[in-house]
């Protein structure tokens, strides 16, 4: 869950950040835009997406999982939440696309759709989720590691230059 939920703030910052790159953009038509919808749907970009409701119906239930008499209660509320969470995510989705439409042009957009629906890109998108599952644990100690590597480096270097952190 940790995993999709650093998927997601990432997914969030990148698209914080293109915001004003994206508000200067030209008008986008909208066979660009369906492009750019259709490249995130055949990447797995929406599906990270929408699986920020799953991630809070798992919450829920693990919050009242020693509460059993909430149970019903937890469910009926998740339940009528839903349609406001795929409205939200819908929304999402169509900022994300119209950020990847004012990155791409609309012909580069369908040579990856073209891509990714050809047998080699079905491939790819069948075996990415598995190889990040394999990559996580690999990437997770390697990026503290890293971290504290160049933090080290570089307190040695400022101490090189006569500065105390």
């Amino acid at each position: 869950m940790v995993r999709h939920s650093l998927a997601s703030a990432f997914l969030g910052l990148v698209l914080f950040c293109a915001a004003p790159a994206f508000a200067q953009a030209p008008s986008l038509t909208p066979s660009h835009l369906q492009a750019a919808r259709e490249v995130m749907d055949l990447t797995g970009v929406t599906q990270n997406i929408t699986n920020i409701y799953k991630e809070f119906e798992d919450s829920a239930q693990q919050l009242v999982a020693t509460r059993p008499e909430m149970k019903k209660d937890m469910d009926a509320v998740v339940a009528e939440l839903k349609p406001e969470a795929e409205k939200r995510a819908d929304e999402m989705a169509k900022t994300a696309a119209a950020v990847f439409a004012s990155k791409m042009t609309e012909d580069d957009l369908k040579a990856v759709v073209v891509f990714f629906k050809s047998p080699v890109g079905q491939r790819y998108t069948s075996l990415r989720a598995e190889a990040m599952k394999d990559i996580f644990p690999v990437l997770q100690p390697w990026s503290v590691q890293t971290s504290n590597y160049l933090f080290d480096r570089f307190s040695q270097e400022m101490r090189k230059r006569g500065h105390t952190l």
